[in-house]
């Protein structure tokens, strides 16, 4: 699938902890098969967050927040990082721990509560915060501010809702997805939370092959056809940055 991980298992949803978006086995090991057919393969998915690697050099302690798979986690360990994840899928975990992964099935607020201050290296979460209440979500940023060391970075990937097929396409079709999270909405809360040097990455654009074609403009036409045709490739270009600009994006910044 185009844009690949768009559907990682999300942690459990309530800030008290009593309700889990899968609490019960037989959802579990549904929501394991809705990654398998939606997902893409593991190799893909690990081949594209490979990328994020060299955020995380040199450190040590990154903690994968609803590390699904643990395509992640694995880079993590060829590359020699030491990592550990959440998740609060039990198949998930088990598909990690037959791996050898330090996974743990939790709840993100609850985990991140139990870890001292200044004792994370690092923190990604790769589609994971369209999974969050709102309130959830900026608890989530205030604690993991307060649990990373100094200089150590926050990546958190997300479908770009500001892409049509992205927001018509792979959310809509997963119904654990609890709200949409522009990208520039989730710059203002990482600054929010205390977060510097943040950027916006794009990732997974959308397929060529589906964008509307401008029209060619042949040289002999009269200029009434030309400022027509001009204008036609105008709006053509509008709806295409619309409907068919990238898949995915990550908010990154560090805490200083």
């Amino acid at each position: 699938e185009v844009g690949g991980d768009h559907t990682d298992t999300p942690p459990n949803v309530t800030l008290d902890g009593s309700t889990s978006a899968f609490s019960g086995s037989l959802d579990a090991y549904k929501y394991v098969g809705f990654e398998q057919e939606f997902r893409g393969t593991k190799p893909d998915i690990a081949r594209r967050l490979k990328g994020y690697c060299s955020r995380f050099e040199n450190t040590s302690d990154v903690l994968d927040v609803g590390c699904g798979r643990g395509e992640f986690l694995s880079v993590l360990r060829e590359q020699g990082v030491s990592g550990r994840g959440i998740d609060a899928n039990h198949e998930m975990v088990s598909v990690c721990r037959d791996q050898e992964l330090d996974v743990i099935e939790a709840d993100a607020l609850k985990y991140l509560t139990s870890l001292p201050d200044g004792s994370l290296g690092g923190l990604i979460a790769t589609q994971v915060v369209e999974h969050f209440p709102s309130d959830y979500l900026i608890k989530f940023l205030e604690l993991a501010y307060h649990k990373l060391r100094p200089g150590a970075s926050i990546i958190l990937e997300t479908l770009n809702v500001d892409s049509w097929s992205a927001f018509f396409g792979p959310y809509l079709r997963d119904i654990t997805h609890e709200r949409p999270v522009p990208p520039e909405t989730l710059r203002f809360l990482l600054e929010a939370s205390g977060f510097q040097r943040i950027e916006l990455q794009f990732s997974s654009p959308a397929d060529e092959s589906a964008k509307l074609r401008k029209v060619e403009l042949p040289e002999s036409s009269p200029k009434e056809t030309t400022t027509l045709l001009r204008t036609f490739n105008e709006n053509v270009e509008k709806i295409n940055t619309l409907l068919f600009t990238f898949l995915d994006y990550a908010a990154i910044g560090q805490k200083l």
